[in-house]
This record gives C-alpha cells, sequence and structure tokens, in this order.
C-alpha cells in the first residue's frame, strides 16, 4: 500500500524527470508522455497497481488509452494527449478546481474535444468516470449519470504539475486506489437521495445491551454429548462414532426440487478444468476415490501431491483421519508411515519448513519408536556420506576412542539440522518398504503468502523425500493467483469433496446418542469422557422429542439448518449443540410435557429463536449466526432494503445459466442494475461482502471474506430461505429489530421500551398473553416503519416506474405473512387458555409450543396450504 508522503515525493520526481526529457528531447509523443509521465503518475503516485491498468483496449471506436479497474470492474477510463496539446483552463482570482462541464471549460476546444472523447468510450463501456489528461492538467469528471445530462455535472481540474503538488492532498483524496475503492469519486460527484442513516438502535439504551443468556438446565449432562459427538470427528481413540456416524454415499444435493443447483454442493468450475474430480466414499468401508489413488501412489518410488479441496466444514479433516484411523489403517500400518501436521496455530512464516519436519521427527519417535529409526548404528548408515567426508579432512587417523568422540559429536551437530535429519531418516525408510504419507492440513487462515510457502515445502517434500503429501485447503485458496502460480511449478492432483447430508448426518449421531445410553454407567462415562452421572430416562426422551420433531412433525427446522449452513456441517452442528444449551430450549417444559401427553414437538420459532439469540439475552448482528437483513450502511443512499433487493435480483436468476454455470449472474451487472437505479455502489458492495460472510451469496471464487477476482454472484440455499421465508417469520422480526438502526431516536427508544416492558413481566402463566401483546405490538412498530421508509424509496428513486425486481416491494410480502403468523398464535393461545386448568398451564409459559401455519402438518388443519409462506405445496413437503 502506498503512502500519500511518499507519493507526493514520488509526483515530484516524476514531473522533474519528464522536464528534463521534454529539454532533451524537445517535442514529446503521446507514447512518451503515457509512459514516462502517466503511466508512473497512476502507479507511483496514486497507487494502482499494474493489473488495475488495462491499456489500448479495444472497443468499437477504437481503443480506450486507459481503463482503471479492480474486482473486474471499471472505475475510470483515461484519455491520454501528448504533453504538447494545451488544456486551455479559465482563469480566476481565486483557486477554482470546480467547473461546470457545459460552462466556462466549454470554449476550449482542445479540452472540450478530449472530454467528449472519453465521455464517449466510458458510454461504449458502461464506466461511470473519466480523466482527461496531457500528463500535467487532469480534468476528473463524471461522464455516466442517471439524475441529469451529464453536462450538467461538474468536473474537478488540476491544471498543472504545480497545482497537483500544492494541493496534492485533494488529488490523492480523489483518485488515488484506497480512495477510489472507498468511494471518493461517488461522493464527490454524486447526489445524495436518501439522507445520510442516523444509527439510533433500541439495544444501545439498555443499561446491559450485552447481558448473556443463562444456559438451561441440562446443559452440563449435554454438553459431553455435545463435545464428544456433535463436533468434529475423526480422531485415532474415535473408532466407534467413525463406523457409526460418517455420512457416506452422495453429498449434499437439494434442499427444494425447483432450487437443486443453489443447494448441491458440487465441484467448481475452475476446480474441474484444472482436471479435479469429485471424491466421496460410496459405502461404509469405503474411502473415495482420492484414498484410493493415495493408496496406489505410496507404493511407488516417485512423490505425489494431493489436493484435497472443499467449502467450510464440508468435512476435510474428517475424511482424512478417518482414512489415517481407520478405513486405510491396515494398509497405511503395513506400507507407510503416516504423519498428520496441522496448522491452526502456526507458527511464524519463517519457521514454517522447521515446524512441519519438527512435527514430523515428534510423530515419528511417538508412533514407530519400534523401528529404531534412530539408533546409531542407523545414523552411522544414513549419514555415511558424510562420515566419508568428516574423515578425509581429518588432517591424521585418530586412535578408535578419539575419533567415536568426535564423530559422536559431529552426529550430534548433524541430527540438529532437524530439516535435513528428518529428510535422511525418512528417505533410509524406503529400505523398510515403507513411504511417507505427510497430510498438511488447515492452512486457510493464514495469508496467501504464507500458504504458498506451505505449498512450497509440500512440494519439496513429495519431490525430495518420494513421498506422499495431502495437502487440505478451501476452494477460495485454491483460487487465489498467487497460489494458483504455486501449483503449477509441480504436477499435482485435485480432489474436491462436497458437504454431507444434513439428514443423515444429525440422525447417525442422535441414533448414536442413544445407543451410548443404552451402555452401562461405567462404559457411559469412558465413552463420554465425562464423570456426571447422567439421566438416562430424561435424556433419551428429550432425545425423543428432537427426533421427533426434526424428522416427522416440523422438517422447517432441518431445512433451517441446512439451508443456513449452506454445506457447512461444522456450522450446521453448532446450530444444533446451540439449541441444545441455550437458555430459551426450556428442558423442563418439554418433558413435563411429553411424560404428560406422549409427545412433545419443538416449535420453528422455539428452535430459530436459540441460534438468533446464541449465548446472548438481546439480538446483536455483529455476535449472532443469523444476519439482520434490515441493517444498512451509512454509505451514499444507504437502504434497510439493499441486502433483501439484492437478494430478490439473485433469486430471479436462479434458473439463468451464465459462463460459470447455473444461477451465477455477472457481478458487473448487479452493480450496474443498482447503479442505475440507486446511485448505492459503496452501500452495495458491502451488503454483498456481508452476504458472502454469512454465505447468503456465493462468488464463482468461493471466497467468503473478499470480492477480489470475482466475475460472478448467485444466491445460496441459504439466501432463498432468508428472502423467502425467514425475514418474514414472527421470531426473526421479534428479534432483530433490537439491532436494527433506525432514522429518528424517539422511535428507538419506544422499541426499546417495550424490550424493558416485556422484561419486567415474569415469565408467568398468567402474563402469557400481556408479554404476547408487547411482542406484537413492538413488531408491528417496526414493520410501520418499514412500510413508511419503503414507500419514501419508492417516490425518492421513482421505482414505480421501474419494471423488473428493483421496482417490486418487499415490506407487504413480509406484513402479510407476519398477520398470519400473528393471527395463528393469538388463536391458539386463546383456545389453551380455554382448554386448560392451571395445573395443566404450570409450566406453559410462553408460546414456544405454539406453531405458526408453517411449522405444523398438513394434519393440523385444513387449511394450512393458504396460509404457508413458501410458494407452493412442494415445498412444504421437502
Amino acid at each position: 500500500m502506498l503512502d500519500p508522503d511518499d507519493a507526493l515525493e514520488n509526483i515530484s520526481k516524476i514531473f522533474d524527470d519528464f522536464s528534463d526529457f521534454c529539454s532533451k528531447g524537445g517535442k514529446v509523443s503521446e507514447a512518451d508522455t503515457r509512459s514516462k509521465i502517466i503511466d508512473r503518475i497512476l502507479k507511483e503516485g496514486l497507487g494502482w497497481d499494474e493489473k488495475d491498468i488495462r491499456r489500448e483496449g479495444p472497443i468499437e471506436r477504437g481503443y480506450l488509452d486507459y481503463c482503471i479497474t479492480h474486482s473486474n470492474r471499471n472505475l475510470l477510463v483515461v484519455e491520454a494527449k501528448r504533453e504538447g496539446i494545451p488544456f486551455e483552463v479559465p482563469k480566476t482570482l481565486w483557486t477554482k478546481r470546480k467547473f461546470r462541464l457545459s460552462g466556462a471549460i466549454k470554449t476550449s476546444g482542445e479540452l472540450q474535444e478530449a472530454i467528449q472523447q472519453v465521455q464517449n468510450y466510458c458510454v461504449e463501456i458502461a464506466c461511470r468516470y473519466a480523466i482527461a489528461t496531457n500528463g500535467y492538467s487532469w480534468i476528473v469528471f463524471r461522464a455516466l449519470r442517471e439524475d441529469i445530462p451529464w453536462r450538467k455535472g461538474d468536473c474537478l481540474i488540476f491544471s498543472s504539475a504545480g497545482e497537483i503538488k500544492k494541493h496534492f492532498s485533494d488529488f490523492w483524496n480523489l483518485i488515488s486506489k484506497d480512495s477510489v475503492l472507498s468511494g471518493s469519486l461517488d461522493n464527490m460527484f454524486s447526489k445524495d437521495i436518501l439522507r445520510p442513516r442516523n444509527f439510533f438502535r433500541p439495544t444501545q439504551y439498555l443499561r446491559n445491551p450485552d447481558a448473556p443468556l443463562t444456559r438451561n438446565s441440562y446443559h452440563t449432562q449435554l454438553n459431553p454429548f455435545v463435545e464428544n459427538i456433535f463436533r468434529d470427528i475423526g480422531e485415532e481413540g474415535q473408532i466407534e462414532i467413525l463406523d457409526k456416524c460418517y455420512v457416506y454415499g452422495k453429498s449434499l444435493q437439494i434442499i427444494d426440487s425447483d432450487l437443486k443447483l443453489l443447494v448441491e454442493d458440487s465441484i467448481p468450475r475452475f476446480i474441474k478444468n484444472d482436471g479435479g474430480s469429485e471424491t466421496f466414499p460410496i459405502s461404509r468401508f469405503d474411502s473415495g476415490e482420492m484414498a484410493s489413488q493415495v493408496s496406489s501412489a505410496l507404493l511407488k518410488d516417485f512423490g505425489t501431491l494431493f489436493l484435497l479441496l472443499g467449502g467450510i466444514g464440508s468435512g476435510k479433516t474428517t475424511y482424512i483421519k478417518r482414512f489415517y484411523n481407520y478405513i486405510g489403517k491396515p494398509f497405511l500400518d503395513k506400507n507407510a508411515f503416516c504423519f498428520y501436521v496441522d496448522f491452526l496455530a502456526p507458527p511464524p512464516m519463517d519457521k514454517a519448513e522447521h515446524y512441519v519436519f519438527n512435527s514430523v521427527l515428534t510423530q515419528l519417535r511417538q508412533k514407530y519408536s519400534s523401528f529404531n529409526l534412530e539408533c546409531r548404528d542407523n545414523l552411522l548408515n544414513i549419514y555415511n556420506d558424510q562420515i566419508s567426508f568428516f574423515k578425509e579432512t581429518l588432517s591424521k587417523p585418530l586412535d578408535n576412542d578419539v575419533f567415536d568422540k568426535k564423530l559422536s559429536a559431529k552426529l550430534e551437530e548433524w541430527t540438529s539440522d532437524v530439516i535435513t535429519y528428518t529428510g535422511r531418516i525418512l528417505t533410509d525408510s524406503r529400505r523398510l518398504k515403507r513411504t511417507c504419507v505427510l497430510c498438511i492440513d488447515n492452512v486457510d487462515q493464514l495469508s496467501p503468502e504464507y500458504q504458498s510457502m506451505i505449498f512450497l515445502i509440500a512440494q519439496r517434500a513429495a519431490r525430495d523425500l518420494s513421498s506422499v503429501v495431502i495437502v487440505a485447503l478451501r476452494e477460495e485458496s485454491y483460487y487465489s493467483a498467487s497460489i494458483r502460480n504455486t501449483f503449477t511449478a509441480y504436477n499435482n492432483r485435485k480432489f474436491h469433496i462436497a458437504s454431507p447430508n444434513f439428514n443423515y448426518l444429525i440422525r447417525f449421531r442422535l441414533r448414536y446418542c442413544r445407543e451410548v445410553l443404552n451402555l452401562p454407567d461405567d462404559k457411559i462415562m469412558v465413552t463420554l469422557k465425562s464423570g456426571i452421572n447422567f439421566d438416562k430416562d430424561k435424556l433419551s426422551n428429550f432425545l425423543d422429542i428432537i427426533e421427533y420433531s426434526i424428522f416427522t412433525r416440523n422438517k422447517n427446522i432441518a431445512r433451517f439448518i441446512e439451508a443456513l449452513s449452506f454445506g457447512n456441517m461444522r456450522e450446521a452442528l453448532e446450530m444444533f449443540s446451540t439449541f441444545l444449551y441455550s437458555g430459551t430450549t426450556n428442558v423442563d417444559k418439554m418433558l413435563y410435557i411429553y411424560e404428560r401427553d406422549g409427545n412433545y414437538f419443538v416449535a420453528f420459532h422455539e428452535f430459530a429463536k436459540s441460534i438468533i439469540l446464541g449465548d446472548r439475552r438481546y439480538y446483536k448482528d455483529s455476535e449472532s449466526k443469523i444476519i439482520n437483513v434490515f441493517d444498512c450502511s451509512q454509505y451514499r443512499n444507504g437502504s434497510h432494503f439493499t441486502t433483501l433487493r439484492l437478494l430478490s435480483l439473485l433469486l430471479a436468476y436462479h434458473n439463468s445459466t451464465s459462463a460459470e454455470g447455473r444461477g451465477f449472474v455477472s457481478i458487473n451487472e448487479v452493480f450496474d442494475s443498482f447503479i442505475d437505479v440507486f446511485d448505492n455502489e459503496s452501500d452495495l458492495k458491502q451488503s454483498i461482502l456481508r452476504l458472502i460472510d454469512k454465505q447468503l451469496v456465493q462468488l464463482d471464487t468461493r471466497s467468503t471474506k473478499s470480492m477480489d477476482n470475482a466475475s460472478y454472484i448467485r444466491i445460496t440455499s441459504a439466501g432463498w430461505y432468508y428472502f423467502k421465508y425467514l425475514v418474514r417469520s414472527f421470531p426473526y422480526l421479534d428479534q432483530v429489530f433490537q439491532d436494527t438502526p433506525f432514522d429518528e431516536e424517539q422511535i428507538a427508544k419506544d422499541l426499546k421500551q417495550y424490550i424493558v416492558d416485556f422484561d419486567k413481566l415474569p415469565d408467568m402463566q398468567e402474563n402469557m398473553l400481556q408479554r404476547l401483546k408487547i411482542r406484537f405490538e413492538r413488531v408491528d412498530m417496526f414493520i410501520s416503519y418499514l412500510i413508511a421508509e419503503e414507500e419514501r424509496e419508492f417516490e425518492a428513486f421513482n421505482l414505480a416506474q421501474i419494471s423488473g425486481i428493483l421496482g417490486q416491494t418487499i415490506v407487504p410480502a413480509i406484513k402479510e405473512q407476519y398477520e398470519n403468523e400473528k393471527a395463528w398464535i393469538i388463536r391458539r393461545v386463546s383456545e389453551r387458555l380455554e382448554s386448560r386448568d392451571d395445573s395443566d398451564l404450570q409450566f406453559d409459559t410462553s408460546i414456544s409450543d405454539l406453531s405458526a401455519p408453517s411449522e405444523q402438518s398438513e394434519s393440523d388443519d385444513t387449511d394450512l396450504q393458504t396460509r404457508l409462506p413458501l410458494e407452493n405445496s412442494q415445498e412444504t413437503s421437502s
């Protein structure tokens, strides 16, 4: 990143150098001006990288001198004129740099010609901003406008080298790379259609907005099950759980039939194009194609590098450990020395190679000590060449005792070089007909430079030690250009692992929990590594409730987890565990009703609330697994609806096909659509970054942190689920308003008072209706605010005249579904209060066991089909 102080020094030197060149060479050409001054100013004075600059790009009208891009978006078109062509700028009594394009500068022929030419280029390639320059004078303006004719806009002029140096801060803050990417051009030339947002959030007025939520009364007993069964599995001591809980067969394919490719975890095109293929176990005793090829490779005399690629939480580590410790163990024990190096807590980058080989040496001593690979005789053998050289360098022969002492010192010196020493041992082990199999895992969180270093280490280990090396990493890490350049240096085999089906995953683990509970007490304690006493009957009943609720009565819960986790099974298990622990999960009430009535089912909003809040009493967007789609930025024309409009637009493309695949749409098209209507590029970018972080949208690069190098984007199952159902549901609306920024402070304070009033009422049966009334009133106020905001934006942006997705309303559909749920819940509460006496209601102190129509099975009500929030009955049964 270029420092502004250094940039100013560079600018001064560039102008001095060019002046010297002009004085010696006389008249200069446009090519001279471009190469010796404009190129240098762009890179050395404004911080643009070479990869950001495209020169002589062909267009219908000719060739662009420069197009400045970033992440495949055209940001600036630069038209260069040779130094000898003057730009006549009107003189004023004061320093004036902003002029109307239709004003006095129109009388400067050369300048007007340059402005018109570059504006034409911008129209052709749909680039909003332009620069005309002869090297000394720089004229910056907005070439494309939706609000006014472009000539009625302004331009900003830096008329000379002296003007640029004198006002370098303005020059830098307008068109440097860092400034442009931060929205400087929009800030200078665009118009605020919406007033900047004030950030008044209801929870900011609470005395303790970060109050924790106490876990439920059974969390202590449930904790050993969560830690041992509902977390990552695959360690050497977990053979039984690997056998009974690993999901084999085809991976995650479908949630809803009409959105198949949005929820299919398929191999990305860029991996497939590079020769990659899928790997997945097809039976209980299989480890997939990659494991088969690893087994074949270790019997050969040359090294092989394997890349195991997959999304976050797709099970890469479990796949490897299952092969290492279970399925492939008999074969590996006979033919290989196996090592696993974890970079979850990495050392400094310059220590990476030492870390790898020191880890291997430590495991070699722990697991394979019986082979005596470090006995003295073996050391003499593997250092035979060094010993021979040592003998030859002696000035005179030594007697045996003296020589042995000196040799022992040398051996100690040689073996202290861990990298070389470990390499020699592993190379020598080939005589035992054993191959080194090394897995390097969890490199994804490291910097690109660090990852490149690890890949080089892996390549050297495969080549120099004739070993089999496996590197497990995320898809987006492979996509990174710097890493891919590293990959091209060595032949490697690529395999993609897709996420398993959540229903199978959780069903297998619940079934295993039952098996554990049926063991004798002492064996339960050994299996769960816990010394606490378990109420086996209560826990077994609780498992009955969960299994019945998810797989029989209320499939919306499984849909919720599977859609929102989007193939990240680690995240799915974390959601499930959060529900087991949560203070909103009233296990005592569940068990009471279950034992009284013989059944109980978990309502959707009961489950959803536990995930939305996590360990917090009040919702906070930055701390929750569930994103607040009504949040908005303070960027130009920031809106509560940018996120939902984006999801709606992408959803419209879910059946379309692009070069990247089904559902993907060009990011440029998305930006152009929003900019044309809302003039909110920075606001849209922030929304996209939030959505890729939570995986509501997916980039072609599979990155979850950055839009760099991405060209296409599509909605995921999570994004679809949010838009089609979650944002319309009562439990979601009832929580996210707490951390929504409101324009008016009084609205935020009124909503805060509803929170306080609700908290004051004890959670008792006689307060049920009053507590429910408060919750409905605060959601009513929230929706009324959203309706008013959407109506205001419809008028401000003239959306009623826009055809297509961006001209459609969003809040009415949300209100309609919420009103359906509210009416349903009120009716159910009234029915229960009328039909039960006080003793029956001692545990019914909330609406958590009541369900909105979308959560019931079809047998519960004859008019469910008309009440469902989803679009058709086919979605309901999925």
